[in-house]
Parts: C-alpha cells; structure tokens; sequence
C-alpha cells in the first residue's frame, strides 16, 4: 500500500472478540505476525467505526518509525487474512476490514497456518494448542440429549446457519494464495473430463486448495497433477486432507526435508526473513535517518544551502520514500566518488527507479546490485578511449579493493561511505 502520513481510514469490524479469540491469538497468530502486527491488531479493533483518523494515529500511537514499517505490519496481517484492506482511489480513503481470528481447530485444520506454527514454536508446542481440554467427567452420568430428540427433518434449506447469522461468506476471512507461478488453468486441462468432473475445478473452494498446497509445498503444475492423481486411486476420495498428505510426501520426496519454513519476503525484526540481520540493521537505519543527516555522516561536514534544496526538490518532485532517496544518494556517492552532482543527474536515476517499479529501500538495493551484475557479465566492446576525469582512478581503486561478491552488503556500503569520510 502507498501510505500518507496524513492519509485517512475507516474501520469496519465483522464481530467484536472474546476470550477464546484472545487466547488465539495469543498463542497461535503471534508467532506468526510479531509484536508489531499483533499490536496494530488490538488497536484497530477498538476504533470507532464512525472515526476516520489519520495513519498519523497509528504511528504515534504504535510508536512505529516510519510509514513503511507500518505498512510491513499492515502487510502481515492481511497475509494471515486477519485484516482486508480497500482503497477508494477518488477519496484516496482505505477500509480495513478488521476480522476475527480463526477457531484454535480451524487454524489447526489449516495446514499454511499450522506449518508456519510449527516451524515457529515447534512440532510438539504447536500440538499441544490444538488439543482441546477435556473435561472431567468420572462420577457423572451423561444425559445429554441426542440431535433426533431435539431437531427433525423439514425441506426448508439452512445452509450454513453460523454464515447466516454473522452475514459472511464461507471464504471470507480465508487465507488467500494467488501464486502466480502456478498456471492453475493448465493443471485444470490436464485432466479427462471422464475421470473428473470438469465443474469442480471452477469451484474457489477447491482451487484455493490447490494454490495453497502448491504454494506451500513448491510442486508445480505436473506435480499436483500426480498429487491429485494419487489421492483418488489411492485414497479413493478428494479430501483436502489427502492432498496434502500426499503434496507433504512429494515436497519430502523431492527436496529432503520434513516440512517446509515459512519466513518473510520484507525484512522483519521480529520474524525470520529473507534480509539477513546484517541488512536488516542497514535498511533501518536507511529508513530512519535523514537525507541531510546522511550528507553529513558522508562528507564530515554540514551539507550546502544548494545540496539541501536539490534534495528537498528529489523528495517533492519523485515522491519516493526518505529510505530510497537515501539509497539513491549513497549509490551516487558511491558511482561518483564522493562528489554530489547537480540535481538533472539524480532526476535521471529517479526516473530510472520509477520505471523499474522501485517502492522500498530493499527494492532499490536489489536493482542496484542486479544493474551491478548485469555490468560485470558484460562483454567489453572495443571502442574509442575517451579522457576520464581525475577522480576515475581513485573510484577504480576503490572497486577493486572491495571483496569479489555478486551483491553490494552492508559491509562494503560502510566501506564505501567511511573511504569517502577519509578523502574529505
């Protein structure tokens, strides 16, 4: 999501929760989420719907930095399908709609939550949520009442009673996979009409399973053809239980491991992600700190009336976050030796990242280190040698002193930046 500080929200609340949902949360969605998520969580579901605050509210009231580790919160609940989220582009207005946790057996019954808790707490932590306490009934006689005493058969139609009287959908509130790399239409043709009927394969219920264990399991499209295959020779059914029982053994099957272990695409304090610590550290340190404060940490000394203006016009005119621009001004520094070029050269880069879809810090690293590779993979073309300037070889040196990887780390920014410290 693109956040304003001053940008406004509503809240919509399916139910207010009570004590079994707190328990829930509590101990099955908060290692999933982290503190962070699981503290917006709470302060959203006690707003008042007829209030439409400002994201302001939230980073005061959360104590967050910045606006993007608010949306990284915002990110994990959505993902865990805790809170949905709606933009109305002409009012520039988002709802979110904040929805109660699942039961502990329904979030036990899903296998992407339930693997994701596993690989959190543990197998054995994790079995014991979900086993209901029982009751102590030595000394009493039961005289609970059947169901055929109570109710009898009427052609009237109540499906889903509990959907009826909460006013949701059966899928409301469900985890969504959409993962794209999946061609789920090529999986649907791949089947012979006569050994499965055609219409199930059209049904979101069925479909969302398949993408989940798809997903979870890293099988592709052949694969779960197998899968599905196996479970109805074998199991001779189609129960979501059997498919992933099946998926479970081809993912054990194929990549030697028990169960697969879910981390978090953006970089994370409180859960495991793909951002080493190292980076993570950087990256919040880029988000937090000012462009000027970075000029001055660059050069030793105060930036210039002029270098500050041409910032404050990088900032207005491109309307990147203060965590890109920064990267921006550490990549020039670094492409250009120290020096600070006018503002026509930076303007050039920012078209260059907008173009590139360019959002976050993170985002912005990865390009500059995929743009890094592409140049080092490069055939050199015999051309005219042109004069450089004077700061080219010193520039040289300092590449070449840096360490052989693939990626800029953190390691060889800090290098960079203090190497610049020591020319001043």
């Amino acid at each position: 999501m693109e956040l304003a500080v001053n940008g406004i929200f509503k809240i919509n609340r399916q139910r207010c929760l009570g004590g079994e949902d707190y328990r829930v949360l509590t101990r099955m969605y908060l290692p999933l989420i982290g503190v962070d998520s699981f503290a917006l969580y709470h302060l959203l579901n006690v707003i008042d719907e007829a209030e439409t605050p400002a994201f302001k509210f939230l980073l005061d009231s959360l104590n967050f930095p910045s606006l993007s580790y608010l949306d990284r919160a915002f990110a994990k609940l959505e993902a865990v399908a805790l809170v949905g989220a709606y933009h109305n582009k002409q009012k520039d207005v988002y709802l979110f709609v904040v929805r109660p946790p699942l039961s502990a057996v329904a979030f036990a019954s899903n296998p992407l939550l339930y693997t994701f808790l596993q690989g959190q707490i543990g197998p054995l932590a994790a079995d014991k949520l979900r086993e209901s306490p029982t009751a102590v009934t030595r000394s009493y006689q039961e005289v609970t009442r059947p169901f055929d005493s109570v109710f009898t058969v009427t052609g009237k139609s109540l499906k889903n009673v509990f959907d009826k009287m909460l006013n949701v959908k059966s899928l409301d509130g469900a985890v969504k996979i959409e993962y794209d790399e999946f061609d789920y239409i090529f999986f649907k043709l791949s089947f012979d009409s006569e050994f499965i009927d055609p219409k199930l394969f059209d049904d979101e219920e069925f479909k969302q399973n398949i993408l989940s264990l798809a997903y979870m399991y890293k099988l592709n499209e052949q694969e779960m053809i197998e899968v599905v295959k196996k479970t109805i020779t074998v199991d001779k059914d189609l129960k979501y239980s059997d498919l992933s029982k099946n998926s479970r053994a081809l993912y054990q099957k194929k990549y030697k491991t028990d169960e697969p272990r879910f981390v978090t695409k953006e970089p994370d304090i409180w859960l495991d992600s793909v951002t080493d610590d190292d980076t993570y550290r950087f990256l919040e340190k880029i988000e937090t700190i000012s462009p000027a404060d970075l000029l001055a940490e660059l050069s030793g000394i105060k930036p210039s009336v002029s270098e500050l203006k041409m910032i404050e016009n990088l900032v207005k005119n491109t309307n990147f976050p203060l965590g890109v621009i920064n990267i921006m001004i550490l990549w020039v520094c670094h492409e250009k030796g120290g020096e600070i070029p006018g503002y026509n050269y930076f303007e050039k880069i920012a078209n260059t990242w907008a173009r590139a879809k360019i959002k976050t810090p993170l985002d912005a690293l990865k390009h500059i280190n995929k743009e890094q590779k592409a140049r080092e993979t490069t055939p050199a073309k015999g051309k005219k040698t042109m004069p450089v300037p004077d700061w080219y070889d010193k520039y040289e040196k300092q590449l070449a002193d840096l360490p052989k990887r693939q990626d800029l780390s953190p390691e060889e920014i800090k290098q960079i930046m203090d190497s610049m410290k020591e020319t001043k």
